[in-house]
């Protein structure tokens, strides 16, 4: 009785890792997380759901969070959320040249040093960040923003929340 169990377990392991395998080739080019051979170092322009964020592995859907790290060797790399770019360079050291936001209030692209940071945006991945050209109240600039994401000080944290939003 003990073998058949471990038989059908085995069994089950097997089918269940086929099976994923299978999910994760569910489109023909699979997930894509970098745009390679951007020598001229320029803004890429995404379609919502043509990437992935290089960080949480979620399409890209809402563009007004949108960000790009461009490297020195021309591989672009795409963030659905500012939080999602201080959370990947904790685990990578890239050369790189440009590093660039969406801006919620203008619509434009900045480099993430020059925006100013809410706390309170309704952002992909709810850490609370929306970048902005043009410093509001209790705005952050990159810095500061950069330290709350390390320090768990974002919207994620129920205290900060109910600072925050009251709720």
């Amino acid at each position: 009785m003990k073998k058949i169990l471990i038989n059908l377990l085995t069994f089950s392991i097997i089918i269940a890792v086929i099976i994923i395998m299978f999910l994760a080739l569910d489109s023909e080019e699979g997930a894509r997380y970098v745009y390679k051979d951007n020598k001229e170092h320029k803004i890429i322009t995404i379609k919502p759901k043509e990437y992935q964020c290089s960080e949480c592995n979620m399409d890209i859907e809402d563009m007004r969070y949108e960000a790009q790290i461009i490297m020195q060797n021309g591989n672009t790399y795409f963030f659905d959320d500012i939080g999602c770019i201080v959370l990947w360079l904790k685990t990578h050291n890239p050369s790189i040249v440009k590093m660039l936001t969406k801006t919620i209030d203008s619509n434009k692209w900045i480099d993430v040093n020059e925006a100013w940071y809410s706390k309170i945006a309704q952002s992909p991945m709810g850490y609370g960040f929306g970048a902005y050209e043009l410093k509001g109240d209790d705005f952050v600039n990159y810095e500061e923003m950069k330290r709350l994401m390390l320090q768990g000080k974002n919207l994620h944290d129920p205290f900060i929340r109910k600072k925050l939003l009251g709720i």
